[in-house]
C-alpha cells in the first residue's frame, strides 16, 4: 500500500566509474502529485542519476526511496509503480507499433487501460515496422508504453526529444491531466522552457553536483525585468546606474535599455523626475539565470581542465 511519504527521496547518492564522479552526494525529494523538473547540460549527471532510480546501474553510495520501496532491495515491487521513458528510445525493428505495446503490456503484466486514448492523443502508428519510424515516431511510443499501464509514478528523460512543437503542447497537456489524477512526474531535460510550463519545483544538477533545488516562480523572479526607455529630456551619466536594483544599463538609437532586479519602485521614482517619451517592461528571459547555473566557476574550471 503507497503511504504518505514524499515519493521520491534521494540521499546522498554518488556514482564513480573509476576516478570518475558522474554523481556526487546529491539528495532531493519529490512530493506525491508533483511534476519536478531535473535540469542540466548534456553530460551533467542526470541520466546516470535515473537509471540509478530503477536500478538499471547501482550507485557507489547513498540510497534512493520510491513510495518507500528501497531501488536496491525492493526494485521489483517499485517497478510495478513506476513508467519510465528513456533518454533514447530504441526498438526491435521488426516489429510492429501494435506488437511492441502488446508485448510490454505482457512485460509489465498490467492492463494497459489508457492505451487508446494515448494511441488517440500522438496519432500513433500501430501497423509499420518500428525500422521505418522517425524518431519522433518513436518518441511517442516510447510516451505511450511509459504511461499507457497507469503507473503511479513516470520517471521520464528527456521526454519531449524528438517531438514537434504540437506534440510537445500534446505532452504537456497529457502531463497536467496526469498530475490532477494524483501521478507523481520527474522528468529531465537540458531545456528550462520544455519544463517552466508544467513543473512546479525543479533542481538544477551540474558536473554531478546538485547547485540548486527552486520554485520555478523564484527562478522568475530572479530572471528579473528588461526595461526600455525613451527620455524626452537629458539624463545624467552614470545615473541610471545609480538606481537600486538596475544593472546591464546600455544605450542605442536613442533609448536605455537595462535590467532590473526585485521592486521596480526605485526605477519609477527616479524616472518620475524625467520627461519619458517611452515606457516598455518586459520579463527577463528565464534561460538567461537558468544558464548562470550551468556556469563553472573559475577555480574549479582550472582543476578539471
Amino acid at each position: 500500500m503507497l503511504t504518505q511519504q514524499p515519493a521520491i527521496v534521494i540521499e546522498r547518492l554518488q556514482k564513480s566509474y573509476g576516478t570518475i564522479q558522474a554523481v556526487k552526494g546529491i539528495s532531493l525529494q519529490v512530493q506525491q502529485g508533483e511534476i519536478f523538473g531535473f535540469l542540466g547540460p548534456n553530460g551533467a549527471g542526470k541520466t546516470t542519476t535515473i537509471r540509478c532510480m530503477l536500478d538499471v546501474i547501482r550507485p557507489t553510495a547513498g540510497t534512493i526511496r520510491v513510495f518507500g520501496w528501497d531501488a536496491q532491495r525492493d526494485t521489483l515491487s517499485m517497478h510495478q509503480h513506476i513508467g519510465y521513458l528513456p533518454g533514447d528510445v530504441r526498438l526491435p525493428g521488426k516489429l510492429t507499433g501494435k506488437q511492441i505495446i502488446d508485448y510490454f503490456a505482457h512485460l509489465q503484466g498490467r492492463e494497459p487501460v489508457l492505451l487508446h486514448d494515448l494511441v488517440a492523443r500522438f496519432n500513433v502508428e500501430m501497423k509499420r515496422p518500428l525500422k521505418g519510424y522517425s524518431k519522433g515516431m518513436r518518441q511517442k511510443i516510447g510516451i505511450v508504453l511509459a504511461f499507457m499501464c497507469n503507473p503511479e509514478v513516470l520517471i521520464l528523460d528527456e521526454p519531449t526529444s524528438g517531438l514537434d512543437p504540437l506534440m510537445q503542447k500534446t505532452f504537456n497537456a497529457l502531463l497536467l491531466d496526469e498530475q490532477a489524477r494524483g501521478k507523481t512526474i520527474f522528468m529531465s531535460s537540458h531545456v528550462l522552457s520544455e519544463v517552466e510550463k508544467v513543473c512546479h519545483r525543479v533542481a538544477i544538477i551540474r558536473q554531478g553536483e546538485l547547485v540548486t533545488v527552486e520554485a520555478v516562480e523564484t527562478l522568475r523572479k530572479k530572471a528579473g525585468q528588461l526595461v526600455t526607455v525613451e527620455f524626452g529630456d537629458a539624463v545624467a551619466p552614470g545615473e541610471l546606474e545609480r538606481i537600486p536594483g538596475v544593472s546591464d544599463v546600455t544605450q542605442s538609437n536613442g533609448s536605455y535599455h537595462l535590467h532590473v532586479s526585485g521592486s521596480m519602485n526605485a526605477l519609477i521614482q527616479a524616472l518620475s523626475g524625467h520627461e519619458v517619451n517611452r515606457l516598455l517592461v518586459e520579463e527577463a528571459p528565464l534561460e538567461d539565470v537558468f544558464l548562470k547555473f550551468y556556469e563553472v566557476p573559475a577555480q574549479a574550471a582550472s582543476v578539471t581542465r
